[in-house]
């Protein structure tokens, strides 16, 4: 029993190794869709916060909140996975159109992002809010309640997105793996993206707390001012890097979403390299990529806003 047991976790670590070794996509894009994650968190806390409704989150309700979102990813992973296996085994057809619907989705959830901000240069927010139809918190809790549930169905998405990509590249490299294996594999890396991706989330939103630390035990010497120059520094620093975090979200998630679409629909890649300089590929690649996901996300979203217009507009010649 116990030979078999570390046989098996052999044959599982074997996978592990060959996809750390070749799987460039579940390097490239579970590393991306980290960051994107991470940045749809950070997006709503808490430099944004105010901006959403009335509310400011506190400082200590920072990292419960957080956690929440972590174990509502936990348990996303554990129906993600699930979900995947039992494709992959009965109705393998379905995974081209789950991962282009994923595409889109994130290309939705990207564009809606940069529409938001371009609107709120331009001082259009305030147009939204009486425009749309989410539902404004009332209370402190009720808008951590919602602040979780927005970031866990992103989240979701993600998930979904990086355990059937995750599944993809394991069937490539080694189409013959039992299903056992493929499954620990596959635990293996949703546990670990998910401790990395709000490890990161945590260590970004405890730089005050650094700062703070760093000024109260400086001592009145010259490792003192050090220690209390680098305190300036980290709580200079902390915004911007919030903010940025925020625009690497976006951009994570409608280059996801393009190159999603364009591995479901050869036409858009094959359009890609027709066009690509072969001197700046790379570049190229990931703006073609975003450029793809945002138009999708923003067709998506001009849908979207004329169903709404529709459905509350009342038909011409009705009572």
């Amino acid at each position: 029993m116990s030979a078999g047991f570390l046989a098996l976790l052999d044959d599982v670590a074997t996978i592990m190794s060959k996809a750390a070794a070749g799987l460039d996509d579940v390097a490239t894009m579970a590393g991306v869709g980290a960051r994107g994650a991470s940045a749809v968190v950070i997006d709503d806390i808490p430099v944004n916060a105010q901006a959403v409704t009335e509310f400011e989150i506190d400082a200590k309700r920072e990292v419960p909140i957080v956690r929440a979102i972590e174990r509502g990813s936990l348990i996303n992973k554990s129906i993600a996975i699930p979900l995947a296996m039992v494709v992959n085994s009965f109705a393998p057809f379905l995974l081209t159109p789950i991962l282009a619907l994923g595409g889109a989705y994130l290309g939705f959830e990207g564009a809606e992002k940069v529409i938001h901000a371009v609107r709120a240069k331009l001082g259009k927010h305030h147009e939204d809010k009486e425009n749309g139809d989410t539902t404004v918190a009332k209370t402190q809790e009720e808008f951590e309640t919602q602040l979780v549930k927005g970031a866990i169905r992103t989240d979701l998405v993600m998930s979904i997105e990086i355990v059937f990509i995750a599944l993809a590249s394991i069937n490539d490299l080694m189409p013959d793996a039992h299903w056992g294996m493929m499954l620990i594999t596959l635990i293996i890396i949703g546990y670990l993206i998910t401790k990395i991706i709000y490890g990161l989330v945590l260590g970004l939103l405890r730089l005050d707390d650094l700062a703070l630390h760093l000024t109260v035990t400086a001592k009145e010497n010259r490792a003192g001012a050090y220690k209390k120059r680098l305190a300036v520094w980290i709580i200079r620093l902390s915004p911007p890097l919030m903010k940025t975090m925020s625009v690497v979200g976006a951009a994570a998630m409608l280059f996801i979403s393009g190159e999603l679409l364009s591995k479901q629909f050869t036409f858009i890649s094959d359009a890609v390299h027709h066009i690509t300089p072969e001197f700046i590929s790379g570049p190229f690649h990931f703006l073609a990529y975003s450029v793809v996901g945002l138009t999708v996300g923003a067709v998506l979203i001009g849908t979207m806003k004329l169903a709404q217009r529709a459905m509350k507009d009342p038909m011409p010649g009705g009572g």
